[in-house]
């Protein structure tokens, strides 16, 4: 139980503590969102562009550089990161990195493990999409700079994004709900909806709500089940980071959260359903490997109670 990362013993960690913090961090939540959005208007009005303006009505930047977007709505998961310490210092009365992680230090070995593996699938399912549906994809006519541009925003940005949702995802809400749920995968499956759920709103969602949606429910169960077979959330933060820099580095696409990006490749095609095969060929393979790397069936037990897989 010292040890063990979903029943995390460190800390003040009853229910109403839990509610409080949770109660504050949607206030983070909506603090993050109001400075993305002041942000836009004021890049917006300052950036030169007649043709860009701030859509009051629909709270969305109209023609602005989907560069900075992208880096305005990325800055929001600071406010993640800065409620999420508060929460675990001043209210909880532990450490942050005990949602990344029970032992002493956070094992970075395993993060870049977890980021090169999965890295290396995206680009090997991607590659294999390419050659058998070559007209699917096309060079984006994109000037150097602002590939270069984005490149530098995507490895410092991207990394802050995916680690705040993993902390929160896969350390707070699989921490908070592990302390009455004993069974790993019945609490894989609800946090890992949650997960998905909040993701239903993104743009890609227009392509198919069914197999998109199973695309985000699948990578958010198997990444809360991955965290609670090994005892961490440190593969998850490496290949949650490596999902979507691969995607912002080399694909773009139209109605795509990440909006129009300079990227390298365009996808002209869209098929959800060959989109959520290659997603669990790849997850699949990566949860086996990391499982079997990583994976302990001594932890995730109550007193009295044999470790349940």
């Amino acid at each position: 139980m010292g040890n063990d990362f979903i029943k995390m013993n460190q800390g003040i960690n009853n229910w109403k503590r839990y509610l409080f913090s949770f109660i504050l961090f949607l206030l983070f939540l909506f603090l993050g969102s109001v400075g993305y959005l002041f942000a836009l208007a004021a890049f917006a009005a300052a950036d030169g562009n007649p043709d860009s303006y701030f859509d009051l009505e629909g709270m969305v930047g109209v023609n602005v550089d989907p560069v900075y977007d992208f880096v305005f709505s990325n800055l929001t998961y600071v406010f993640w990161f800065l409620g999420l310490f508060l929460f675990m210092r001043l209210i909880h009365k532990r450490k942050f990195k005990t949602l990344v992680t029970p032992k002493e230090k956070i094992d970075w070995k395993r993060v870049l493990w977890g980021f090169g593996i999965f890295f290396a699938l995206v680009a090997g399912t991607s590659l294999i999409d390419f050659l058998l549906n070559p007209s699917d994809y096309s060079l984006n006519q994109i000037k150097a700079q602002d590939f270069i541009k984005l490149f530098l925003f995507v490895l410092i940005l991207t990394p802050i994004q995916t680690t705040a949702e993993e902390v929160f995802f896969r350390g707070y809400l699989m921490q908070w709900f592990g302390r009455k749920i004993n069974n790993k995968i019945l609490l894989s499956v609800i946090v890992g909806l949650i997960f998905a759920s909040l993701h239903f709103g993104n743009p890609e969602m227009n392509y198919s709500a069914f197999f998109v949606g199973s695309d985000y429910i699948l990578s958010g169960v198997l990444w809360c089940y991955i965290t609670a077979r090994t005892n961490s959330a440190e593969l998850t933060i490496g290949a949650h980071a490596a999902n979507n820099m691969f995607i912002g580095w080399f694909l773009t696409m139209d109605h795509s959260a990440f909006g129009k990006l300079p990227s390298l490749f365009v996808i002209n095609d869209i098929d959800p359903k060959t989109s959520l095969l290659w997603s669990f060929v790849s997850l699949s393979l990566f949860s086996y490997f990391a499982i079997k790397k990583f994976g302990k069936n001594d932890h995730f037990s109550t007193p009295g109670r044999t470790a349940i897989k």
